[in-house]
């Protein structure tokens, strides 16, 4: 007794919340225990056998206000058997994910390990919550058998029709009392025994305790697979214990977006080789070890103060990090509520964070028809419009953002392809769009960040990926995976000749494996048409992907593979390259397929890749080759029925990849390869007007509308799309101010769309100046007209903007131009004349003396 009573005296754990008041959705009884050594993690859960010793924190409760908010309480969650070390922080995790999610339903519960009890009142507190609650949820782990007060709380569930058990590391099928006393079953040969023994309580209770969660129905069975699933389960129980629809039938609603949209961007790569050491580091930096593989980028002015949970992976174009990161999410995906998978280029970063808003179910855009309120006075200057007076609105949406990613709840959240540690369009620190870990808390939410920079992030801890790969697993990649079978020693030098021709990169041996099974030559064949094949040298730019800009041998590698597409069928090779040219004018994110084909449109200049056909006579005619023809045609005519020909054969080599997370057929194209199609085929202003003309055409995502207004109105330093001045005005009415309208008031993205407004403003006046001056207005005075209203429609906006900023000078001279622009294009009586003199006399309304 003098052992069970030392176990008593440990502390209450819950999960805090500082408010005492009675109108909180979750009731938490406090503690702060010390946090646990969390080791390497292995798939699934894996618990040891603790005896309840453990020395935990003095914590000072406030036994009356617990005891007070513990009698409104509607589920008790009990897990005091998590065992040691990272066991319990699993158990934690998984304890704290739940209340979140019962809180955020409008479910009051309470959370305890009554081991951690050091006071009769906190002791109470407990009890008086078992006894208030409608449903008992009850975490059963290997360890909770050996502890008399989860025993206690089975029972008392049980007695009250109340329990809802959670087995975590065992199944329902394993609580056989019999087995374990007797000294059998898979229990007693896992544990030896020492559950029973550690437990030093009446063998009766615990019988009737292990017999009880043998007959538990429902009942829940979770491990580190299924824990998303399983959670939902559980709460789809909770809500039906309660009776209430409206909880079970926002969980069903869940688990049917779950199904229906996918979270990650492309499906699991099958064919995923190597990197297993450094899937095992990238676990252990989020959870807290030193990685045993990865290569920390060297630190200067000493060790920092890292963020937890938050990791960089550096590595050239082409190493892997993307695949690194889609296996490790595709592995632990079920850990997190969601996978949230943002692209980090530079001018979308900030976008694609706010749309962040819409997965996380958060309200963060702005109603321009708010008139802004305090002591902020108009400063009358043009520039003030350029200077983000809106930072502080775009900022309360980003820290809404924040917040919800440092609850209890845990996403995973992968900034894919960072390309700066600064923000494009205002220069902030990208270290505000990171949540920052609470001082003293537990991290459940993890950041994984990929670069091809080398710079260390402000307190995030960054590792180097290796740019190549050792020789088995660089043998496994053009052999996909042993798929291939090649004899011989011939093939087996020539692959190790193409492994170093192609510097190992694993972009570049992933094609390889691809051109040698969809094209069926032999690496003898390929080895020879690489070394026929003259390198050209594109005019290289200093920020163009060193994959390609200092290897020759991956610019000759995608040479060949288009060359064999124009053996397969005459003209496949070059629409091919054409179409990974068009895609580099769009926008880094899934590319809809029909979309794609429209931008191809027009006559291009001859590839330069065709001038040296003739040298690449290649030899492919073999049997092998004649019999794969034969057996993938029809597979190749049913796909190219739904899709254009030369997609499918960029798919078939991996050049192009379908993308999961739209509801459209979309392809994402990897940027190495874009570049390859931009230098090789070099159409330029042609082809990005094409595109342009595409997607005003098209109802497109975002993204790819913000890449054609960054081309038209130049906001970039790249391949200007000059349209005709007939085309500009339809560009603005249907792709430019709609989508500065759904960037404010779906998303709060001020810097953006306060450039874009302004850009595309003065290059509208512009064109507008040099159509009069060439003589237009005499010969076309309707395309004026039309120019100018598309203007008016730019200014009324802005107007808009700067009444909400408070910039009520800046709002009145655009809504006089307004009306200046209407009364000339449309009339005086002209009711859109009339709507901008009703804005303009709101204006006046609201603006200062």
């Amino acid at each position: 007794m003098a052992a069970r009573d030392k176990r008593i005296n440990g502390g209450l754990q819950g999960f805090a919340v500082s408010s005492s008041s009675k109108k909180e959705k979750g009731i938490r009884i406090l503690d702060a225990p010390a946090p646990p050594e969390i080791p390497t993690r292995r798939a699934g859960f894996s618990f040891g056998v603790g005896d309840g010793e453990e020395a935990e924190e003095e914590v000072v409760l406030a036994p009356s206000s617990a005891l007070a908010r513990a009698r409104g309480c509607d589920v008790y969650v009990g897990y005091g058997g998590g065992g040691g070390g990272g066991a319990a922080a699993e158990v934690e995790r998984f304890v704290a994910w739940l209340c979140a999610e019962m809180e955020a339903l409008g479910v009051r519960c309470v959370a305890a390990d009554r081991r951690r009890c050091r006071d009769a009142p906190s002791h109470a507190a407990a009890r008086a919550a078992m006894d208030a609650v409608v449903a008992g949820v009850v975490v059963v782990t290997p360890a909770s058998l050996g502890n008399p007060y989860c025993v206690d709380e089975i029972r008392a569930f049980v007695e009250k029709g109340r329990l809802v058990p959670v087995f975590v590391g065992l199944g329902k099928g394993d609580c056989r009392a019999e087995d374990v006393v007797e000294k059998r079953g898979d229990l007693w040969g896992r544990f030896g025994g020492h559950l029973w023994k550690v437990y030093d309580g009446g063998e009766r209770d615990w019988r009737e305790a292990v017999g009880a969660l043998s007959r538990a129905d429902p009942a829940v069975e979770v491990d580190a697979a299924s824990q998303r699933h399983r959670l939902i389960d559980l709460l789809e129980i909770v809500g039906s214990r309660l009776g209430r629809r409206a909880v079970t039938d926002a969980v069903r609603s869940w688990r049917a977006a779950a199904a229906a949209h996918p979270e990650l961007p492309f499906a699991r790569n099958e064919r995923f080789v190597g990197r297993e050491s450094e899937l095992l580091d990238l676990e252990a930096v989020l959870f807290g070890k030193r990685p045993m593989h990865l290569v920390e980028v060297e630190v200067f002015c000493g060790e920092p103060a890292f963020m937890d949970g938050v990791v960089c992976i550096s590595g050239a174009s082409g190493a892997g990090k993307t695949e690194l990161v889609l296996e490790y999410a595709h592995r632990h995906a079920m850990e997190y509520k969601k996978v949230l998978w943002v692209r980090g280029e530079a001018r979308y970063l900030r976008m694609g964070y706010l749309k962040l808003a819409d997965q996380l179910g958060l309200a963060v855009g702005d109603d321009l028809s708010l008139i802004a309120a305090g002591d902020r006075r108009s400063s009358g200057s043009k520039k003030a419009e350029k200077e983000w007076i809106f930072r502080g609105l775009e900022s309360d949406a980003i820290a809404k953002i924040r917040k919800e990613l440092t609850r209890e709840i845990p996403y995973l959240l992968v900034i894919d392809n960072l390309e700066s540690e600064t923000d494009w369009w205002d220069s902030r620190d990208v270290q505000d769009l990171l949540p920052g870990a609470v001082a003293g808390a537990a991290v459940r939410s993890h950041v994984i960040i990929t670069t091809t920079r080398l710079r260390r992030l402000q307190r995030v801890r960054t590792f180097s990926l290796a740019p190549s790969m050792e020789s088995p697993e660089a043998m496994l990649l053009m052999t996909r995976n042993g798929a291939l079978a090649f004899h011989g020693e011939e093939d087996t030098i020539a692959l190790r000749a193409i492994q170093q021709k192609v510097g190992s990169i694993p972009l570049a041996l992933a094609l390889v494996g691809a051109v040698l099974s969809e094209l069926a030559v032999s690496p003898a064949e390929l080895r020879q048409a690489m070394n026929d094949a003259p390198y050209r040298a594109p005019t290289w730019e200093e920020n163009d992907a060193p994959a390609l800009r200092d290897n020759p041998g991956m610019v000759q590698l995608l040479d060949v593979c288009f060359a064999l597409l124009d053996e397969e069928k005459d003209g496949l090779g070059e629409a091919a390259v054409r179409m990974v040219e068009t895609s580099s004018f769009f926008a880094p994110s899934p590319i809809p397929v029909a979309l794609l084909a429209a931008a191809m449109g027009g006559e291009p200049k001859r590839p330069l890749w065709k001038q040296m056909k003739l040298a690449l006579r290649l030899s492919c005619s073999s049997s092998r080759r004649a019999l794969d023809k034969d057996s993938s045609s029809r597979r190749r005519a049913a796909a190219a029925a739904a899709e254009p020909e030369a997609l499918v054969a960029l798919l078939r080599l991996g050049i192009a990849r379908r993308c999961t997370t739209q509801p459209a057929p979309c392809v994402s194209v990897h940027r190495v390869f874009r570049l390859f199609g931009r230098k090789a085929v070099g159409s330029g202003e042609a082809a990005a007007r094409s595109t342009v003309r595409a997607i005003t055409a098209a109802e497109v995502h975002d993204e790819h509308a913000w890449a054609a207004c960054m081309s038209v109105f130049k906001i970039v330093p790249a391949i200007a799309a000059n349209l005709p001045t007939k085309e500009l005005p339809q560009f603005v009415t249907h792709v430019a101010v709609p989508l500065a309208a759904r960037g404010v008031v779906a998303h709060s993205a001020y810097a953006a769309v306060t450039d874009l407004l302004v850009e595309s403003s003065n290059v509208v006046r512009g064109e507008e100046s040099r159509y009069v001056a060439s003589g237009g207005l005499d010969e076309n005075p309707a395309l004026y007209h039309e120019l100018a209203h598309s203007r008016a429609q730019l200014l009324k906006l802005r107007s808009k903007l700067m009444l909400r900023g408070g910039e009520f000078t800046l709002a009145e001279d655009h809504s006089l131009a307004v009306i200046h622009i209407l009364e000339v294009v449309a009339g005086d009586d002209d009711p859109e004349t009339e709507e901008a003199r009703a804005a303009l006399d709101r204006v006046l309304q609201v603006q200062p003396e």
